[in-house]
């Protein structure tokens, strides 16, 4: 039988245990709620992943032809775990659907990847792009 002092000291360990084991330093997170596109340019496609509701709005109202606006935003090094094969994604919070943008920023995809290192810390906005896929 387990003497009183030997429980007590079993609760100890157990409750230090748990409170180490539950403890993190750096909390899970969850993705942020939006939306995912594939979007069309020329004949290469990409996914976008977009947070701003209106964002979101505009890409889905592209997508069923009531407009003919096109992705604008920073990209970043990296496919984000959606934008497989290109070595780039947009940034998720900034990415806007916009009607004009400068010409500098225009390209494909393909040209985006190939040339990332131009386009990182400015804008990629591909003026013939086409929502195609709503989702992943």
């Amino acid at each position: 039988m387990m003497s009183l002092m030997n429980f007590r000291g079993f609760l100890i360990v157990a409750a230090i245990i748990v409170t180490f084991a539950c403890h993190s330093e750096s909390p899970v997170q969850s993705p942020p709620s939006g939306e995912y596109f594939t979007v069309q340019v020329g004949t290469q496609n990409f996914v976008m992943f977009a947070t701003d509701a209106e964002t979101i709005r505009l890409a889905k109202d592209n997508f069923n032809g009531k407009n003919h606006r096109f992705p604008s935003g920073h990209i970043i090094e990296g496919d984000g775990g959606f934008n497989q094969p290109w070595n780039w994604h947009f940034v998720a919070e900034d990415v806007r659907m916009v009607e004009v943008a400068i010409e500098v920023c225009d390209g494909t995809p393909g040209y985006v990847n190939d040339h990332l290192s131009d386009y990182l810390g400015t804008a990629f906005c591909p003026w013939s792009a086409k929502v195609i896929k709503i989702g992943r």
